[in-house]
Parts: C-alpha cells; sequence; structure tokens
C-alpha cells in the first residue's frame, strides 16, 4: 500500500460492554470525521456482548479487534496503537459524543502544530465543563482542569499540565516512541503518566476548546478505583521523577498518604486497597526501578518544568466536596505550600 493511500487520522475506541454506548458515539464520529482521511479501529476488551457482529452490520467500514484477554484502557489502547497507520491518532473513549466540527478542529490544530499532544474541551452532559485537559497537585493527585464551569470558559488554545484520556489527539510515532502506555497501569492515571512522559521527553500538550465533545461520565470513587487510583498514582512517580525530586517530595509525600489513609476510613474496603497499593508497589519494585531508568533516558526536561503550575491545594471538591472542601483546603493549602520543595 502506497503512502498517499494511508489514513491521516487512526481513531482508537476501546470497549468493555460497550455496544450501547458505541451506538451513540459512533454516529458522531462518523458524522465529525467526515472531511477527514481517516480509519476507526474498535478494540473489544469484553467480547461477550455481540459487538462485532452489530458493528458489522452497522459499521463495516470499522477495524474490530477482538481482545484475546481485558487489558485494560491501556493494553487495549495499545493494540490499537500498535494497529494505527494514520499520521495521528485520536484515543476517545466510548461514553462520548462528537460535534460535527470537533475532528476538523482538532487536526487543523494539529496539522498548525503537528509534534504536540491535543485534547478537547469536554463537556459533561449537562452542558459544563467535563474536563479542558487535567491539572495536578504537586503530590500527584489529580483533577479534572474547569469541572463543572460553564462551557463559555476556557476559550483559547493553551498549554495543560496533564490531557484527559477519554479523548486526546497525538502524533502516531510520538506514541510508539514513548512506548505507548504502560500496561501494568490497567486502569486510571495512564493518560497522566502518559502526559508526564511526553513533557518530559520535550512534547508540548495543548487543550483545543473550539474541539467539543460531551464525556458521558459521573464523577464517582469505589474502592477499586482508589486502589488503582492511588497505586498508579504512587507508581508515576516513582518512574518518572528522579530520586532527588522524590527525596525532597516526601515530606509532602507522606502528608497526602496521611490524607488518603483519612479517606479510606469510610470502609474496610477503602482501608484494604491501601494496603494492596503499598504490597504490590514493593513485589514489583525491581521491575519500576528498571522502567524509571529507561524512562529518564527519554528525559530533555528537568523535573522542575514538569511541576510548574501543579496545584498546592487538594482537589478534595471531588473527592468529598462542599464545605468540608473549602474548610480543608483552608487548613491544608498554606501548609503545603510550605513543604513544597524549590527544584
Amino acid at each position: 500500500m502506497t503512502t498517499a493511500l494511508l489514513p491521516e487520522l487512526s481513531i482508537i475506541i476501546v470497549a468493555y460492554d460497550s455496544l450501547n454506548d458505541l451506538k451513540r458515539c459512533l454516529p458522531t464520529v462518523v458524522i465529525a470525521s467526515a472531511r477527514i482521511n481517516h480509519e476507526v479501529i474498535v478494540v473489544d476488551n469484553y467480547g461477550r456482548d455481540n459487538l462485532g457482529n452489530w458493528l458489522s452490520a452497522h459499521h463495516p467500514a470499522v477495524r474490530y479487534i477482538a481482545n484475546a484477554i481485558n487489558t485494560g484502557y491501556a493494553g487495549g489502547n495499545n493494540l490499537g496503537i500498535a494497529q494505527a497507520r494514520g499520521k495521528w491518532t485520536f484515543l476517545l473513549n466510548p461514553d462520548t459524543e462528537l460535534t460535527p466540527s470537533s475532528l476538523d478542529q482538532l487536526m487543523d490544530r494539529a496539522r498548525q502544530y503537528p509534534h504536540d499532544f491535543i485534547t478537547p474541551k469536554l463537556l459533561n452532559p449537562d452542558g459544563t465543563i467535563n474536563a479542558c485537559g487535567n491539572q495536578m497537585q504537586y503530590t500527584g493527585v489529580t483533577t479534572c482542569r474547569g469541572l463543572n464551569q460553564p462551557a463559555s470558559a476556557y476559550t483559547v488554545v493553551e498549554e495543560v499540565p496533564l490531557l484527559s484520556g477519554a479523548a486526546l489527539l497525538a502524533p502516531t510515532k510520538a506514541l510508539r516512541e514513548l512506548g505507548s502506555f504502560e500496561e501494568t497501569y490497567f486502569m486510571y492515571f495512564e493518560d497522566t503518566d502518559l502526559s508526564l512522559r511526553a513533557r518530559l521527553a520535550g512534547y508540548r500538550l495543548l487543550c483545543e476548546p473550539n474541539s467539543v465533545v460531551t464525556h458521558y461520565y459521573k464523577l464517582g470513587i469505589s474502592p477499586v478505583k482508589f486502589y488503582y487510583l492511588e497505586r498508579n498514582r504512587l507508581l508515576t512517580f516513582f518512574r518518572v521523577f528522579t530520586k532527588s525530586t522524590l527525596r525532597r517530595l516526601l515530606p509532602a509525600l507522606l502528608l497526602t498518604e496521611v490524607l488518603m489513609w483519612g479517606f479510606s476510613l469510610r470502609g474496610m474496603a477503602y482501608i484494604q486497597a491501601r494496603f494492596r497499593t503499598y504490597n504490590w508497589l514493593w513485589r514489583n519494585r525491581a521491575i519500576i526501578r528498571q522502567q524509571h531508568a529507561l524512562i529518564q533516558v527519554q528525559r530533555r526536561v528537568p523535573d522542575q518544568v514538569l511541576l510548574q503550575g501543579s496545584l498546592e491545594s487538594m482537589p478534595f471538591d471531588q473527592l468529598i466536596g462542599g464545605k468540608i472542601d473549602t474548610l480543608t483546603n483552608a487548613l491544608l493549602k498554606p501548609i503545603y505550600k510550605l513543604l513544597r520543595p524549590h527544584l
């Protein structure tokens, strides 16, 4: 096949019992991609909802990949990235809807900045903002940037600290050079890890607010989600940041551990998740050291750059909310500010 026939854009959707979501999502993908030379790849991590047959009947142009086992968001996307033929790859959650001009806006920006990673403006179904990229408290707890603000907020293209894995566009070559996603993450925080590794390697992360995607996502946390978020938060820091930075961050990291233990007191399943986190990290410490060494080879910027713009306040509004959130941050923000190291 000649280069001229290759698609410009590969759209990858990882499905897990997602048939109903795809019935809503894929028609919007068809409309939004009409003026772009593209391919759509659906990776099925579930395989029990007859998705393959439904796609053959209703979206025969979609390339369907049945994953032999459920390798999570990270592994599913890696399968798709390995098969992608486009110059750019757009990673999209199945619980989304694209506006008709969303992909045109993203691709216009990508052609203007061909080496950048770009995320659209994600909206909640009620029209408020779900995320304009993500941001991070400097000990690693992440938050959706602009959550629940009016859709009219964030109107200019700007650099963001982190991308949202619900919808992100990247040069396919860059994704492969970075090693795509680390599959041990399975789910949650893999977009943060990828974002930090991309910035470490010198790539910019942008939010294109004129590209709008609705994300049917309900904020919440379960013991399983708490386990993966916390395990993968610490895993990311051990993989990405230098030992010197980790030593300087240690007092603040310990404070965050105390807070997370406090959060886990809501139930025994959350307490067990904390112990599982430490057990997993200890058992995999040798592999983590190897991963850390490999990532440092790609380093083009210091940790100081990675932590620029990171928050001192905690995103308690996404954990507990209400007056408790305001009061807790009023007490803790000065402490985190005091503990923040000068790198």
